[in-house]
């Protein structure tokens, strides 16, 4: 079977490009949503996940949804999950193939 999701980007990769066009620094942006440096830094890394407490402020920052923040992330573990254990997990029964049997 073939894989479900493609390689989806980290929010941190999108938000790296975002604060790079605005000429911001990491640490500065953090002081603008009110958050410590290195929530910011660890998200840009990707070493962090977005939160819906980070996905709240950085869609006020930029004046969207908050839910943009929270899908890219959403999609970003879905990904890594598929790439780690899709295949396995497409190995098992599904509610159809017990319906078969049963029925």
């Amino acid at each position: 079977m073939e894989k479900l999701f493609r390689r989806a980007v980290h929010p941190g990769e999108v938000l790296r490009g975002e604060l790079e066009e605005l000429g911001l620094s990491q640490a500065a942006f953090a002081r603008h949503i009110d958050v410590p440096p290195n929530r910011i830094s660890q998200i840009v890394a990707g070493k962090r996940a977005i939160s819906g407490d980070t996905a709240l402020r950085l869609g006020h920052w930029f004046g969207m949804e908050p839910e943009f923040w929270m899908n890219l992330q959403t999609q970003f573990d879905l990904a890594e999950a598929d790439e780690e254990s899709g295949q396995a997990v497409r190995q098992l029964p599904t509610a159809a193939d017990r319906s078969r049997t049963e029925g």
